[in-house]
């Protein structure tokens, strides 16, 4: 991506942004895949595990419909994370039928050092703001998880439509995509 190009109007700018924005969610996914096999998990384990640091009190259905994973899908997940050491199942006292997932501080701390150069390279580019760019970029990320969220459920919501239509396989090629025919064909 080209970092140096100066907008002059509105629609460019708007468009810039876009474009950097996505950019850098594309590689922010592609440093937390690194960061998963760095620490032997699966990504969408990861992922979650972001989730149950970053909230108190998750339950395992609270997650799930976070992710928008199946419950089912969650189990795995919670699997493996607590395999791992990095959570561990609390019942919760005043409900004994329900679950909190908390996390092992030593190893989300082992995580952070992992981690720490990449918080360092972001933390040194914040501190160039002053506190009011910094209040104005806290409610930039803020408006922004909002939309990540709401357009992921509506993704899913349509994901989940487009299987029940036939449309979608599961993980599988679109029913149109052009690969999906020659598979099919291949599989005879």
């Amino acid at each position: 991506m080209d970092l140096s190009e100066q907008p002059t109007t509105r629609p460019e700018l708007l468009s810039l942004l876009d474009r950097t924005m996505r950019a850098a969610s594309a590689q922010r996914v592609l440093y937390s895949h690194a960061l998963a096999q760095r620490l032997g998990l699966r990504q969408t384990d990861l992922e979650c595990l972001f989730i149950i640091t970053l909230n108190a009190d998750v339950t395992p259905g609270r997650l799930a419909a976070e992710t928008g994973l199946t419950t089912g899908a969650i189990t795995g997940v919670v699997d493996r994370i607590e395999r791992a050491g990095y959570v561990r199942r609390e019942r919760d006292p005043a409900d004994r039928r329900r679950i909190f997932l908390r996390p092992v501080s030593e190893r989300i701390e082992g995580i952070r050092d992992v981690n720490r150069d990449m918080r360092e390279l972001w933390m040194s580019e914040l501190k160039r703001y002053d506190d009011a760019e910094l209040a104005f970029l806290v409610e930039f990320a803020r408006r922004n998880y909002r939309s990540a969220v709401e357009a992921t459920a509506r993704m899913q919501k349509s994901v989940g439509a487009a299987r029940r239509n036939g449309a979608v396989r599961p993980n599988g090629p679109m029913a149109h995509d052009a690969a999906g025919p020659r598979r099919e064909a291949a599989r005879r």
